[in-house]
């Protein structure tokens, strides 16, 4: 007779095994530290995993992530960042919708040594930011009209979302909304905005690279101070991050693929 139970270990076994063998042409890593948030379900595969690392500037770090596609089309990134300097650990996972929507993201972050847990939930044309550290909890309504991508810095996984939504046939600039919580310092984000455009398309080795370029700007919500961030995104056919590069000079890779910028040099919108 067979066993239910060790049955349906193995499938779920080989849905994992399908899932890395599908994308193994980008060098996943499937030994790559497990999230805490990480859940695998009946009809879930694991689309990609891997290691993104920032070598050098003030928030050098590395970041390991997972994501899990459902069997209904929509997505779960979770990720582990580690301060290279040892000073904090901290995790997050960001859901998603078959078309790339945002519904919502949890994280666990530490604020001066404070465990702190954060839950955001997106009901456009509304979001709900709560956080809870120590015996302190609060709820910030945030605007997400007509929708909202959620950011939980330093993590460089939820802004490589916006290539997947970027529609290639239009072109041009492509604005998204932000709203988020920082994970290594208490500040929220409430009015944030990305112009996004595509670059450059190269193939580089085996891979096909679209180059993008975007500009952040990010309005302070207690003094409404303006503050803008240019970046560059390197992702593949299939929207996987590769990289990314900000004007200060950070630069963040993924394990394997440190050719990626220098094949593409960063280019930044005025």
């Amino acid at each position: 007779m067979v066993n239910l139970k060790t049955l349906a270990i193995t499938s779920a076994i080989i849905s994992i095994v399908s899932g890395f063998s599908a994308v193994s042409g980008i060098a996943q890593e499937p030994s790559v530290e497990r999230s805490s948030f990480f859940t695998f379900n009946e009809g879930d595969r694991i689309e990609d995993s891997g290691v993104i690392a920032v070598e050098s500037g003030r928030f050098a770090r590395s970041e390991a992530f997972e994501v899990v596609r459902h069997a209904e089309g929509g997505r779960t990134i979770t990720s582990i960042i580690t301060g290279a300097d040892g000073s904090y650990r901290v995790e997050g996972r960001w859901s998603y919708d078959a078309t790339e929507h945002a519904i919502g993201a949890d994280g666990k972050a530490s604020y001066n040594g404070v465990p702190a847990s954060i839950n955001i939930v997106a009901t456009p044309p509304t979001a709900a930011i709560t956080v809870r550290a120590g015996a302190v909890e609060r709820t910030i309504p945030a605007p997400c009209d007509p929708d909202c991508l959620i950011d939980m810095a330093p993590s460089a996984l939820p802004m490589f979302t916006m290539t997947r939504r970027y529609d290639v046939s239009v072109g041009g600039d492509q604005a998204f909304r932000w709203i988020g919580q920082g994970l290594v310092a208490d500040q929220v984000l409430l009015e944030g905005v990305a112009k996004i455009r595509l670059l450059d398309r190269q193939t580089v080795g085996d891979v096909d690279v679209s180059h993008f370029i975007f500009v952040e700007t990010l309005t302070d919500a207690k003094t409404g101070a303006v503050t803008s961030f240019a970046f560059n995104l390197w992702v593949d056919a299939d929207h996987r991050p590769l990289a990314f590069g900000m004007t200060s000079g950070t630069l963040g890779v993924r394990k394997g693929f440190e050719a990626v910028p220098a094949a593409m040099p960063a280019q930044f919108a005025e």
